[in-house]
This record gives structure tokens, sequence and C-alpha cells, in this order.
């Protein structure tokens, strides 16, 4: 950026100034949902900008996807949006396979929102008011002004000034596994693909198969949904741009410096590149998606159910209120764990 100047606004600073002679507002939005959303939502209000771009890290959720690759939204998943459910025939046996199925989504205030290429699925009841809170019970009819929205879409043309980018650089195959026995190298790629926003890690694997079987992403972080809800709300085009920093499939490789160069360098790309005038609203589809993308493979950004199976809890280590920290070696045996069963008898009392 050149000629930065910070402007401090809610505790967020935000420095204005230009990147190949287009103007450029960064902010450091912080880590999680909350904070991206809160962050991109003051810069949209105060500064009012054409289009959105989010540059950071994410793990990799596909296993062609590798550290240093930079995949970019097409679309954006909340798969903290998850039901964890027991069949009904399997009544009282907590052996039997479960099932998760995606909750209703993330509610957007539908007036002013841009909501192009995004899955809604349905919409809320009317809200009450003081005059009906009385009788409102559960409400009754739709309010075609909240709308649950499964997952988002990116901006097209944001997608497509990534996409050509041109070449991002190499990584080691020692790097991209962790494991120095390799002295190979890597050739990083750009995909399109899902983001897949969640308060989770990227291990292990068969968690993320589980999650992964739901939600089809491509890469996995803690602030996707976040921003895209505050700039599709807001009806601005938005871009997330997530280089790869570790993977499930080599759990010992962690590149986040890497990860950080590969994304803003696409991020730059896209900002020299920005049309003079406005930036079309025509979103991503489907067919945009790159074939290493999950979603593309499997023909599904979200499903409505799928299967799991989970084990008792084993050994669980926590600080008590004293700061010593103690051990439940088997905590399936202990009260707490006991407890955790379907009754044999009804509550009295």
């Amino acid at each position: 950026m050149q000629n930065p100047k910070a402007d401090v606004i809610d505790g967020y600073t935000f420095y204005t100034g230009t990147i190949g002679g287009k103007p450029v507002v960064d902010a450091f939005s912080g880590e999680i949902d909350e904070s991206a959303e809160l962050a991109a939502t003051l810069l949209i209000q105060n500064f009012h900008p054409k289009a959105m771009l989010f540059s950071g890290t994410a793990g990799a959720n596909a296993e062609d996807i590798n550290v240093g690759d930079v995949v970019l939204s097409a679309f954006v998943a909340d798969k903290s949006n998850i039901h964890y459910q027991m069949p009904e025939a399997q009544n009282g046996d907590q052996d039997g396979p479960g099932y998760q199925i995606p909750y209703e989504g993330v509610e957007v205030r539908t007036p002013g929102a841009d909501l192009q290429g995004a899955d809604i699925n349905g919409y809320d009841t009317p809200p009450p008011t003081p005059a009906d809170a009385s009788t409102y019970g559960y409400g009754s009819g739709t309010d075609p002004d909240w709308a649950f929205v499964s997952y988002f879409a990116g901006t097209q043309e944001l997608l497509r000034l990534g996409q050509a980018t041109g070449p991002i650089g190499t990584d080691t195959q020692a790097d991209a596994t962790g494991d120095s026995y390799y002295t190979g190298t890597v050739t990083n790629k750009i995909v399109a693909g899902v983001i897949g926003q969640a308060p989770v890690w990227t291990e292990p694997l068969s968690w993320i198969e589980a999650q992964n079987a739901l939600y089809e992403t491509d890469a996995e972080e803690n602030e996707g949904t976040g921003f895209a809800f505050a700039s599709a709300a807001q009806g601005i085009p938005w871009l997330i741009i997530r280089g790869i920093s570790d993977t499930p499939w080599w759990p010992n490789a962690f590149d986040g410096v890497l990860a950080s160069d590969h994304a803003a360098e696409v991020a730059i790309h896209i900002v020299e590149n920005l049309p003079s005038g406005a930036v079309s609203e025509a979103p991503a589809t489907f067919s945009d998606l790159s074939p290493a993308s999950n979603a593309a493979q499997a023909g599904y950004i979200v499903a409505s159910q799928a299967d799991y199976t989970v084990s008792p809890v084993g050994a669980v280590t926590y600080t008590n209120q004293q700061g010593v920290t103690q051990t439940i070696p088997n905590f399936e045996d202990s009260r707490l764990g006991a407890e955790y069963h379907y009754p044999s008898t009804p509550p009295s009392g």
C-alpha cells in the first residue's frame, strides 16, 4: 500500500491508501466470525467500498489442496449450523449410528441485501410486536424480509480476477508434508471452491470426513460467514481469499507465512485489475468451481443428511478452580459420564 493513513473507528484501525493506483481501505479484523463481521460492517458503513476482499489463511478440506495453494470463495457455508441427532428407530440406543442435518442457516434481512446465488432454504415467521406478543406463540406465516441462507455465493467477477492472477509460486514437499524426508517441490495453484466457516480445526481426518459429508468444503477457517454476511447483507460485491497453511492429510505440515503471502498476491492482483466502474453483482455459479473442489466432485454443497457414529468419551483433562491440573481417566465410567444414558423411568418430584 502506498501513502497509508490510519483512522481508528470503534477500536479498529483502518488504513487508507493505494495499491496499483487504486484506492484501498485495509483493516486487521482479528480472528473468529464476530470480529470479521464487525470489522467488515464498520468498513462498509464508513468507507462505502465498491468491493470487499478478505485475505488470510485456512486449513485444507480436500486431498488435492496443498499447503501454499489458494482457495477462492465461489461459495462460503457456515459449518457450525449442524444438528446432531439420533434416528427415532434407535431410541435409547446410544451405540447406533446417528445423523447430522444442516440447521436453518444464517438469517438475513433481505431488504437492501444481495443474495444472488445464495441458497435460501426458507423464510422466518413475521416477528412479534408489542401488540401481539402475548398471543404470538410460535408465530405463523412467512416473512420475505427474513431469509435463512445455507451458503452465500461470492462475486463472479472478483472470483475470475483472482483466478487470473497467474503463477503464485511453489512450496517444498518437505514443507507441504511436514516431513523432511521429501526433497521435491509442489507447484501451488488457485482453486475456486467452497470455504467452510466453523469454530473447529482441521484434524483428525475422520472428523473432517463427517463434517464434509454434510458440507462439501475445500478450506476451513473461522471468519468467512461473518464477512460474507456483512457484505451480502449490505449489497457489496465480495470474495474471500484463503492461502492454505495446513492440511489434515499431513498433520505435521504448517506454514502460515507462505499461505498469507500467496493469498496477498491474489488480493493485490484483484485490486490492481478492478474495473474503473462498478463491479458486476453477478454471483459465482456451481460451474465456476475448479475440478479439484470437493463440491464439484460430489455434485452438491450442502447435503440434507449425513450419518455418523460417535464413540464414548475417553479421558478428560482439566484445570480446577485452584489451578491444579486434574484427569478423569475413564470419563464414561465416572459419575459425569454415567448421566449421559437414557433413563429407564420417568422423572418424579
